[in-house]
């Protein structure tokens, strides 16, 4: 891997969310799981999601991330559970993850709920140092990197949800466990903040708005937010127009195949100085939600 990679690294590290410790998505609108461990069984069914991006297309070692989570409310309890698996490649880093899910739902009356959410799982952050070409091969901190470190990892999430809006803060990484065992180096996963926020507003029979937010804040380190405003047509089609603070703009589209079955497509481009030297970002989803207690009914999904 040329010399261009290390460069390209160290600047993903300033410009994708405090070094992508937290795996950007565009598309956790229709699966809030990812940014907030209380949504688990917030659907009423089984719900599997998988998803795929591919970040700064045309960088070598640009971000690649995967992700596949299942959650589910438990019958006649006001409980459910969910795991999560993630993939998450940077240059000559990657971290793979799998985590559980504990939430518990305290029922507000006329639809109204308030989910509280434990999530905790290991992740295995490693680093390839010979995929690149480094010149200080002495340099104690910039080897001290365990090629292959298993670290703990535990989040929390509150989440209010009523049928046609919803608000949730998260933190994520409490543990801040260390990435390196070296004494000349502090480097570790930081906590996250998270507050995602939306509500529907009913236009018309075949129209539905929903304006929503996500805040992003890395304790100690950055914030960023995006604004978004989606349009939901006859129950079926979802378009949605996102700006993303210090970085650009979102298009995505989404469409419920069936009651159970919704795909969608994102597309990311920088609006920064980055712009000329890659061709934006490209994101794929897929859902499916599958009642598993004969009481349970799918609706028209909102978030």
């Amino acid at each position: 891997m040329k010399k261009f990679t290390i460069v390209l690294f160290f600047l993903a590290l300033v410009q994708t969310l405090s070094a992508q410790q937290q795996s950007l998505y565009s598309q956790y609108i229709f699966n809030l799981y990812t940014v907030n461990p209380a949504y688990a069984g917030s659907r009423d069914a089984l719900s599997a999601n998988l998803s795929y991006r591919a970040q700064w297309v045309g960088f070598e070692g640009s971000p690649k991330t995967q992700n596949f989570s299942i959650h589910s409310p438990l019958r006649k309890k006001n409980m459910a559970l969910g795991l999560q698996f993630q993939n998450d490649e940077i240059g000559a880093r990657s971290a793979t993850s799998i985590s559980a899910t504990y939430a518990y739902t305290l029922n507000l009356g006329s639809g109204k709920k308030l989910n509280l959410g434990l999530q905790g799982g290991v992740i295995n952050y490693a680093m390839d140092w010979n995929a690149l070409t480094y010149d200080e091969r002495n340099d104690p901190t910039a080897w001290s990197i365990d090629p292959n470190r298993w670290i703990p990892n535990f989040d929390f999430g509150a989440m209010y949800l009523s049928p046609r809006s919803y608000i949730g803060f998260s933190a994520l990484n409490l543990s801040e466990p260390s990435l390196t065992d070296s004494d000349q180096s502090d480097a570790r996963l930081r906590t996250h903040l998270n507050l995602v926020g939306g509500k529907i507003f009913n236009i018309s029979p075949t129209l539905d708005l929903k304006p929503g937010f996500l805040l992003r804040h890395d304790i100690g380190g950055t914030m960023q937010f995006d604004i978004s405003l989606s349009a939901l047509l006859s129950n079926q089609f979802w378009f949605t127009a996102t700006y993303r603070h210090n970085f650009g703009m979102v298009a995505s589209a989404h469409v419920f195949i069936t009651d159970k079955l919704h795909v969608g497509y994102a597309y990311d481009q920088t609006l920064n100085n980055m712009v000329t030297y890659q061709s934006g970002s490209h994101e794929i989803f897929v859902g499916y939600d599958m009642p598993i207690y004969k009481a349970a009914q799918i609706k028209p999904r909102f978030y």
